[in-house]
């Protein structure tokens, strides 16, 4: 995939969020994709590919989350990151990400086109002056630990550069305030109705999310 096509990709994607935004959705700010090495090279991308998010997929975190319509949904532990003045990092925190892989992994334009797989997203509360180096991220399902991570595996002030440089190139920009989702920190893990999911971060806090029919 070229260049080009990734761009054209990311301006589609982008007027169907302009068209949420003009219907009444509250920015929220961005989510990093398809950040897996081996998953690029399949793709034939170079770099992690951006997509939006909007107050319509935004759940407060404890709250319930209906499954229905989705196909392979799946939960991903991720860090949020709370973008400051000048594309500085304010605060981070704890998200968890629900997606649906309802088709293969296979047409990149088509991937980020539609949003990149998102289907929701829960934010906890940004802490600020908290680094996540040293701690793990441990993603529980009913209480049981089902995956866990170094927090401090991305290298943050390059994923908020590669979403700044990313929205230019469609005419876009980041803004103060804005949350950026920063990729799944494990492998994304499968989720059912009746489960509750819960990431811990430790000092960056935690986040939960039960799921329903």
């Amino acid at each position: 995939m070229t260049a080009e096509d990734l761009d054209e990709a990311l301006r589609q994607q982008l007027s169907h969020w302009r068209t949420s935004l003009g219907s009444g959705a509250v920015r929220v700010g961005w989510k990093i994709g398809l950040n897996v090495p081996e998953v690029q090279q399949k793709l034939g991308l170079d770099r992690s590919v951006v997509g939006n998010l909007t107050s319509a997929t935004l759940l407060r975190p404890g709250a319930s989350h209906s499954l229905a319509g989705t196909e392979n949904p799946k939960v991903e532990p991720e860090i949020a990151i709370e973008v400051g003045a000048d594309g500085s990092i304010a605060g981070l925190a704890a998200a968890i990400e629900v997606v649906d892989f309802d088709r293969p992994v296979e047409d990149a334009y088509e991937i980020v086109s539609t949003n990149i797989f998102h289907r929701a997203v829960a934010i906890a509360s940004s802490e600020h002056d908290v680094s996540p180096e040293g701690l793990t991220a441990v993603l529980s399902v009913d209480g049981e630990e089902r995956e866990s991570a170094p927090a401090d595996k991305f290298d943050l002030p390059a994923i908020v550069a590669l979403v700044d440089e990313t929205l230019a190139a469609a005419d876009e920009s980041l803004e103060v305030g804005d949350r950026i989702i920063a990729g799944s920190l494990t492998t994304p893990v499968d989720v059912q109705p009746g489960q509750r999911v819960s990431l811990d971060l430790g000092p960056l806090g935690s986040v939960e999310i039960d799921f329903t029919d």
